[in-house]
Order: C-alpha cells, then structure tokens, then sequence
C-alpha cells in the first residue's frame, strides 16, 4: 500500500502508548524501492502502528540530545538500529531525505565507540538516546553511514540479540517495560500489490500494529502454532510446505521462510509456481521467460506451518503481459528448485498473527482475523492455547481434532 499521508493517533489509556507513523509513497523514496527487493491496552505492553507503503513499513524515532525525528524501515529482516549520516559522502551529494539523515554534531548525547563497515558502506558505531513508542532507552547502539549505505535510508531492526543496549525489545525488557522481550505483528487487513496498478485516488491504506510485551488475542483464528528456532532472537523458521488450491505440493524439500517487513517482494520455488500456473491453464514462456496463466485465474497459495496455514491469494501477481494478449505471473521472485530459504514479505505476514518470542527462542503464527474487536494482553509467562509446531512434526493430532493427518517431516531447528 503506497501513500505518504501522517496517521494521527492519541494514547489510548494509562500505560499504554499509541504513536503517529507515517507511510511514504513510493515515488519519494526510489532508492528504497530499488534496493529492497526485499483500544485499551494493558499496562506492561508498548504499542506502535506502521501504515505500508509499497515498499516497507516507515516508522520515526527521536534520537539525540535534542531529539532528532527521523524516518527508518521497520525491518524485521534485520536487527541493528542504522542510519545515513548528513556529513555522510552519499548525503552531501544530495542522496538522502532530509528526515533520514542523523547529524552526530548536533547532539549532545552522542558517544563515539568505533568505527566499522556495514551496510554496505563504512561509519561510526556509537551510543544514542533512543525514543519509540514514548518509551526511551538510554546509551543504545547506533551505526551512522561516513560514506553510503546500500539505500541511503534508515534501518530499524527488530531481529533481537541479548545485549539490551543493541535490541530495542531486549532493551524494555532490561528496562522493565515489558515483562519479557516479545514482540507481536498484526495487520489490520491483507497487504496485496493492488496499489501497482490502481490510480493514487484508490491506493488501499493498512495498519500494521506492534506489541512490545503482548498481543491482540482478537486478531487470529485457528491454531496458533509455537516454531522453534535454534538461537536467541532467531528470525528464519521452518515451513512444512505449499499447498496450491488445497492440494499439497509433494516435492521433498525442507524449506524455511524469513518473514521480513522490510521485503519487496515474495519468494517461491519455481516447480511450486508451475503447478500453480497449469492448474490454471499455464505454461513456461520461452518468449517472456515466465510461467502463463489464465487471465481470470484465482489461485491460492498456502504456506504451512504445521497447524497453522496461511494463504496467499495469488491472483495479485497476475498481469498482462506487455504486447500481448497472454497473461504472466508477475511481481514475485522465482527461486530456483534447489533453493530452500525463502524470503516473504507483508502479502504473507499481513495474512498473520505474528508473535516474535525471543526468550523461548520461538516464533509463533496464527491465521489473520480482520475485526474491530480487540483484546490486548500482556505476555508474561506461557502464551495460552498455543500449540508446538514439533507436536504436529510427531504426527501428534490438533487438541481436539482427531482427523487431523500425521506429519512426516524430520524435526530441524533453523540457524539465522
């Protein structure tokens, strides 16, 4: 969803604060678009909203002394807080937005600690005061571009790592903002690629919502399926496989996805899209090199997680082909067939219920409920009614569901 219009938001209730973030059109920020191809709350649980534009969640914090408002990418692709720096070679050559650019001068706060290469370009690590969802934490680690980053825009990761002064989560957790570092994402209705071809006048506007410490009990249905991952703040997790229009593709592999706000687009293995394609009356294209399919074609893709199964619609990566009359899947990345680490982005995360649990070393995922209604709760201990993805793994049956099919996929933790 592509607009640049401020959302204005008021807080809500004691203890709980709801931000104003902003969604920047696509237009305005190329250079971000060519390099991403990629209520009442309880006390105890920070909460943020992010509108999606067609590339990314934007968010702004204030950072420094006095606070500068700055605009970053709500990434959970990633998990360290970046930005251009204005004296930076990129940003005096007239290739940053004014809001993105920190100006280490200015602040008073600003402690140097070493300089480094990252994200693409070289520049200074150093320890900030941060502000977020009206939540400050103090000597946090922030890397400024000298030279260039690979989009000359803010990065706001949200992959957590233990060190509090690294990982926002881990931070108010530390802090005792929240009773444990756990996050939630849940999005107000389905992010598709509508906005490609619709007239600004009919852009479709989605809210995402964060939970620092909780989650919209009202915002999922179905199964809510606990994933295990191998190590603290893990954001790659295993899948166990597609389904195309109900029917399950038997190809063998053990993928895993990556649910990255910041991606552009979606991955899918090759054979998974040609099944799709000739159920719907396709085939390769020597001449557009890309799988055909019937223009009126309304297939769904469905990812699996055990329980749990989150479905695609599919028919928003379908497009005339230029010149002539055959239709293409379109907009999405095929992965080649011996690729097994798939990265989705929000038409996959904002069908969800996400809930980022650092401290078990677990992602949990639950099929999207679109409603007015909310329930936040803290999270403090065990979330209820969760199930255990390893259960399904064992070819245990859902609670309360004997015709549920025994698994046979090998129980594997994943590493990123």
């Amino acid at each position: 969803m592509i607009f640049s219009h401020l959302v204005l938001a008021t807080v809500a209730a004691a203890g709980v604060v709801h931000v104003p973030l902003t969604g920047r059109a696509l237009d305005d920020v190329p250079e971000v678009r060519d390099y991403l191809s990629k209520r009442a709350f309880p006390d105890g649980v920070v909460h943020a909203d992010q509108i999606m534009g067609q590339v990314f969640y934007e968010t702004y914090l204030q950072i420094g002394t006095p606070a500068q408002n700055l605009s970053f990418s709500f990434d959970t692709g990633s998990g360290n807080l970046w930005s251009p720096g204005k004296n930076s070679t990129s940003c005096e050559a007239g290739q940053c937005r004014e809001d993105t650019m920190f100006d280490i001068s200015a602040s008073e706060t600003w402690k140097f600690k070493r300089t480094g290469r990252w994200w693409g370009g070289n520049g200074i690590f150093g320890s900030e005061t941060v502000r977020y969802a009206g939540q400050t934490l103090k000597n946090f680690e922030y890397w400024v571009s000298t030279d260039q980053m690979n989009n000359n825009f803010g990065i706001f990761g949200q992959s957590a790592f233990k060190d509090p002064s690294v990982s926002f989560v881990q931070g108010l957790a530390h802090a005792g903002k929240i009773s444990r570092a756990v996050y939630s994402l849940n999005s107000e209705a389905s992010i598709t690629r509508w906005n490609l071809d619709a007239p600004k006048s009919e852009w479709r506007r989605t809210v995402n919502n964060v939970y620092y410490g909780g989650y919209d009990q009202a915002k999922y249905q179905g199964p809510l399926t606990a994933i295990d991952v191998d190590h603290y703040g893990g954001y790659k997790m295993p899948m166990s496989g597609f389904t195309v229009d109900g029917e399950f593709v038997d190809d063998g592999k053990n993928y895993t996805v990556v649910l990255d706000t910041g991606g552009l687009t979606l991955q899918v293995p090759n054979k998974t899209v040609g099944i799709l394609a000739k159920k719907h009356g396709g085939e390769w294209s020597l001449k557009h090199d890309r799988w055909t399919i019937d223009c009126d074609a309304k297939p769904v893709l469905t990812y699996g997680f055990g329980y749990t199964q989150i479905d695609v619609e599919f028919d928003q990566f379908i497009k005339k082909a230029v010149g002539g009359p055959e239709c293409l899947i379109q907009r999405m990345t095929f992965a080649s067939d011996d690729q097994t680490q798939l990265l989705t982005g929000p038409p996959v995360i904002s069908n969800a219920l996400v809930i980022f649990d650092n401290d078990r070393n677990q992602i949990l995922v639950a099929k999207a409920k679109y409603t007015d209604e909310s329930n936040v709760v803290e999270i403090t201990g065990d979330i209820p009614g969760a199930v255990q993805y390893k259960d399904f793994l064992a070819g245990k049956p859902l609670p309360g569901d004997k015709s549920a099919v025994a698994s046979t996929l090998e129980v594997k933790a994943t590493n990123v």
